[in-house]
């Protein structure tokens, strides 16, 4: 199954770091992700020097699913365009489009 993630909630850092990245690093996640999108103060985690975006990007990399972060979140918390390399800034138009294109078949928001 095709799966995008929308991380949303104070638990995402929790659950990314101690769930959804180990099992994604050691390929048992059961799912392949083919996109993540940040809302609200999730667009943090890939201010350069966080280690929780440092890890998810160089996973996006090597499975190729994209990453994009709210602009408007990123506007609002000043740090727009100053995001991880590779990390795309974009508004839900831009999910739609980036999930359909990976055929996605389940959204899962957490």
């Amino acid at each position: 199954m095709k799966v995008v993630y929308v991380f949303e909630s104070a638990n995402s850092a929790m659950l990314l770091d101690r769930m959804i990245i180990p099992q994604l690093g050691k390929g048992d996640h059961g799912a392949e992700v083919v996109g993540m999108f940040f809302l609200a103060d999730t667009v943090f985690f890939f201010v350069p020097e966080n280690p929780l975006g440092e890890a998810l990007t160089l996973l996006a990399s090597k499975l190729g699913f994209f990453i994009v972060c709210c602009d408007f979140c990123c506007e609002q918390r000043k740090i727009r365009g100053r995001l991880y390399p590779g990390v795309q800034e974009g508004c839900f138009p831009d999910l739609y489009r980036l999930a359909a294109e990976r055929g996605a078949e389940q959204v899962i928001t957490l």
